[in-house]
């Protein structure tokens, strides 16, 4: 119960992911949390209904992140339904996987605007109420692709190049209000985004044969890392990335 009495935003939490899986950890952990989907309003219901049963307090709120001003509004709409948001955590996100020459400049768009610009208009707005409160925590759910490019995904890993280096951006000038600001970067994990490429036996045991662990992750191995950030552990720990990978980047 590390987390209790905090409220916190998680966002990309609609979807059988990351964010799903860092919403239930976190409130096993004792904290209020307000989830953020789109389009996804039953399993979101599902979702906060399982907070609500753990003795959580708990917000639904839908939101298209490509949009900065939804974006920046959803921050304001967590706060009204929870009270002061000590912590957010960034998982939305969006990915196709299109050929270099073969993207389309609305393609570029959607990932960018989602995936960097959606993040940054999210945590600038939780950060200007953090900064005036004198604390909080800002975690964002990047990629090991935020250093490593990959076939098919130039628009995705250029979003996560531009996250790794917005949170440590945000790091630096946030610290002396007291407000941290990291990342995660997962490996492969099964995922809503993944898992129509992983359902392609040759696909999946190409992905496998390169993780040292040899499988796969599930979403729940990636939400730990998100519940020491934002708890009273990780106080001293600001502009720094955990990569959960499997042994992936070795």
């Amino acid at each position: 119960m590390q987390l209790q009495g905090m409220a916190a935003l998680v966002t990309g939490a609609g979807s059988d992911g990351i964010g799903a899986a860092v919403v239930r950890a976190l409130a096993a952990a004792g904290a209020d949390v307000a989830i953020h989907h789109l389009d996804q309003a039953a399993k979101a219901a599902a979702l906060g209904a399982e907070v609500g049963a753990m003795g959580r307090r708990t917000a639904v709120l839908a939101a298209d992140l490509g949009d900065p001003a939804a974006a920046r509004a959803l921050v304001g709409e967590a706060e009204a339904a929870l009270g002061p948001i000590g912590a957010v955590v960034t998982c939305a996100a969006t990915l196709a996987r299109v050929p270099f020459l073969e993207i389309t400049d609305a393609e570029w768009d959607r990932v960018l605007d989602v995936n960097l610009r959606g993040t940054f208009a999210v945590a600038q707005e939780a950060a200007r109420a953090m900064v005036a409160r004198g604390k909080g925590r800002i975690v964002m759910i990047s990629s090991i692709n935020q250093d490593h490019a990959s076939p098919n995904l130039a628009h995705y890993v250029a979003s996560k190049g531009g996250v790794r280096m917005l949170a440590r951006a945000m790091a630096l000038e946030l610290a002396p209000h007291g407000v941290t600001v990291n990342l995660i970067a997962p490996g492969t994990v099964e995922t809503d985004i993944n898992r129509k490429a992983l359902a392609e036996p040759d696909f999946r045991a190409a992905k496998t044969a390169l993780i040292p662990m040899g499988r796969i992750a599930d979403p729940a191995d990636i939400a730990g890392a998100a519940v020491y950030l934002v708890g009273p552990g990780a106080g001293y720990v600001t502009g720094a990335t955990i990569t959960i990978d499997g042994g992936l980047t070795l």
